[in-house]
């Protein structure tokens, strides 16, 4: 999605588009994903107090701009939601902990079969596979 209509988006649902939010936006849209508000934070040009930064994310997710996970470790993670950036995946190395996209989407005949075997309806799908990187296999 271009960023100008994600902007569109926002506004339309309500959003005031500070500069934050605009970088927050554009870091997302840009690839980001998995991140932490800590994450964020590094990420940004300018330097805004984490509470704004929270207060920006938990907005974005209000809107269905982001959306939140939990990791194993317990980190609250952002990402935007598939209609915003499209579902993908990542791979964690075990042993560096290195990780990274992938670029790839569970097949749809997949995503049925989930469907029906345990009567759900699935919303979105990423995915994370787990194993050692090239680097760390060598």
């Amino acid at each position: 999605m271009k960023r100008e209509d994600a902007y569109d988006f926002l506004r339309r649902s309500g959003l005031r588009m500070t500069k934050l939010k605009i970088e927050i936006v554009d870091l997302f849209l840009g690839g980001g994903c998995g991140l932490s508000a800590k994450d964020v934070m590094e990420e940004l040009a300018s330097t805004p107090d984490v509470s704004t930064v929270y207060r920006s994310l938990d907005s974005l997710v209000e809107k269905g701009f982001l959306r939140h996970s939990v990791s194993p470790e317990g980190v609250v993670q952002y990402r935007c939601t598939s209609a915003f950036y499209p579902d993908h995946g990542h791979f964690c190395c075990v042993e560096c902990g290195g990780t990274m996209a992938v670029k790839r989407q569970l097949p749809d005949t997949f995503l049925q079969l989930l469907e029906k075997e345990y009567g759900v309806s699935v919303k979105s799908a990423d995915f994370l596979l787990e194993g050692k990187c090239l680097k760390c296999r060598n």
